[in-house]
Formats: structure tokens, C-alpha cells, sequence
């Protein structure tokens, strides 16, 4: 089942920060650690869950951090796990607001630009976010509760709007 809220900027990015100090007590001093997603849009209604995009610069060093994540309790799936991403959770139920999502990736790969890109797109075009936010809304209108139905219609807007 997927539930919106107009998400809170202000808290939320407080939030991303305090998370963020933490990343950094147990990461790699040169790892970037972003704050992407929904959450990290002021006005954006989405699920109010903090996404965070963390880059490293070769294998090696992702599967340190891959490690390092789960040393740390955050859970990884091993569903959408390729040899450049890998997807981590606060929690193994499905997730509702306030959870945690960590997107490890390696930069300077097309999906961690994607990340990137987006954001900061969105960031810069507000008339885009308010869109964007009002497709999420529509499909939850529309009847579509369903997560992976849900994630796959936002991905067709998304991939379009990186094309």
C-alpha cells in the first residue's frame, strides 16, 4: 500500500543532516553522501522516506561500505543489487515515513548522475516538482496502491524527464 504526505522540507532535511553526521562517524572520510528523492524537494508530497545517495569511487571500496552499512543495521536487498548499485533499508518491513532508503552507488556511473541530475532539476524548476508531485498524487487517485505499480509509473515520468 502506498501512502502520501506533503512532506516537510525544513524537518526533513534536518533529519538528512543529523543521519548524514552519523553516516560519516562510520563511512570512509571521502565518500559523498547525498540527500536525494522526494524528501529532499521543498512542497514534494511523496511517503516521507529520507533517501540518501552514497557515492564511492571503485568496487572495492563499495563493497567496504556495503559492509559497513550492514555492520550498522541497515538492510540490504539483494532484489535490485548490481555490480554498481546496491539498495539498503532502516527496516526489513515495508517501509512507511521516516524510514531510511541508502542508494550505494559508484560515481560517475549514469545512475548515481541520475540521482543528481534529478534533484537538482527539480530544485531549479519548481514548475517540474509541482508536476511531478501532482503525477504521485494522480496515480494514488487513480486508484494505483500497489508499490511496484506505483514505482514503475513515477519511473516512466522520471526516465523521461532525465531524457
Amino acid at each position: 500500500m502506498v501512502y502520501l504526505v506533503k512532506q516537510n522540507y525544513k524537518e526533513n532535511k534536518k533529519l538528512y543532516k543529523r543521519i548524514e553526521q552519523n553516516l560519516r562517524k562510520v563511512l570512509l572520510k571521502n565518500v559523498q553522501i547525498e540527500h536525494v528523492g522526494s524528501t529532499a524537494i521543498p512542497n514534494m508530497y511523496g511517503k516521507n522516506i529520507i533517501d540518501i545517495l552514497i557515492g564511492v569511487e571503485n568496487n572495492s571500496e563499495f563493497e567496504n561500505i556495503s559492509n559497513i552499512l550492514e555492520d550498522n543495521n541497515y538492510i540490504s536487498s539483494e532484489k535490485s543489487k548490481t555490480d554498481i548499485y546496491k539498495f539498503f533499508a532502516s527496516t526489513s518491513n515495508e517501509t512507511e515515513s521516516g524510514d531510511i532508503h541508502i542508494h550505494l552507488v559508484i560515481k560517475n556511473t549514469q545512475r548515481f548522475n541520475d540521482y543528481i541530475i534529478l534533484r537538482n532539476y527539480l530544485l531549479s524548476n519548481k514548475k517540474e516538482a509541482k508536476n511531478y508531485s501532482d503525477l504521485k498524487r494522480k496515480l494514488i487517485n487513480d486508484g494505483v496502491t500497489d508499490r511496484k505499480e506505483y514505482k514503475k509509473k513515477k519511473s516512466e515520468y522520471v526516465s523521461n524527464l532525465l531524457d
